[in-house]
């Protein structure tokens, strides 16, 4: 599948031509109406999740992600993925998914490592790929079981798909639910879904920080250094715009 982890060991993140009109034809319809629901009012049945309902596994290799997670010294990259982590506990509750916990926040709080903080050391032609090697690095420190280590950065390499198929029994539910949470974090997918007094205590809770702004000016950052990336292909979209034009303020 593009985007894999798979297909980045002979990719190294460059899509070809042919690559980039399949991805077209498969994430614009449903990424476009995903995106036209974010303006949708949150429903009579969502849910009614409070921080209260959360755990954060407190393990050493969470801890050591959230450490590198604050090394990116961006409170704007900070708040995201811990926002990220919280919609996608939500969104699994809301479809009755089960996921593994740990292994989830582990993808969370590492997925724009590569985005925020290039490493030079790192050849990749795709943040998320960068992203995907520095959590396997830290899994293999842990000896993780490298069966959670590949879920781990396989969810983070797919995170920048622009839509994934639910329906598809070969994606782990911790693979989807990082690509939701982060496409409601930045553009307001799947935001209907929960109560309005949830999503305010996320966003007191870990406020957007000028995100938007941020965002944007790292899209534009990593497209023009890898100009053959997923991120490059949907920015030409207009991913930028509706960034822009999202249900948030910063």
């Amino acid at each position: 599948m593009i985007g894999s982890r798979a297909w980045m060991n002979t990719s190294n993140g460059k899509l070809s031509f042919k690559e980039k009109t399949q991805l077209i034809k498969q994430v614009l319809i449903p990424a476009t109406l995903n995106y036209g629901k974010t303006f949708l009012k949150a429903n009579h049945d969502s849910t009614s999740f409070t921080l209260d309902n959360f755990q954060i596994p407190d393990t050493a290799i969470v801890k050591e992600a959230m450490n590198e997670l604050k090394q990116t010294a961006s409170q704007a990259i900070i708040n995201h993925s811990w926002r990220s982590y919280f919609w996608a506990v939500a969104i699994a509750h809301s479809k009755q998914w089960q996921f593994d916990q740990e292994s989830l926040v582990i993808s969370c709080l590492m997925h724009d490592l590569g985005l925020v903080n290039h490493l030079d050391q790192y050849a990749c032609q795709c943040f998320s790929f960068e992203s995907a090697l520095r959590a396997e690095t830290l899994c293999s420190k842990h000896h993780y079981p490298e069966d959670k280590m590949v879920n781990i950065s396989n969810a983070i390499c797919l995170h920048m798909n622009g839509s994934l198929d639910e329906s598809d029994h070969s994606l782990s539910k911790e693979v989807l639910l990082l690509q939701k949470a982060t496409s409601c974090d930045v553009i307001g997918t799947d935001l209907y879904l929960f109560s309005n007094s949830f999503k305010n205590q996320i966003l007191n809770q870990y406020p957007r920080v000028h995100f938007n702004s941020e965002m944007r000016k790292l899209i534009s950052i990593e497209a023009k250094r890898n100009p053959q990336s997923r991120t490059a292909l949907m920015h030409k979209l207009g991913l930028s715009n509706m960034i822009q034009m999202n249900i948030f303020k910063d």
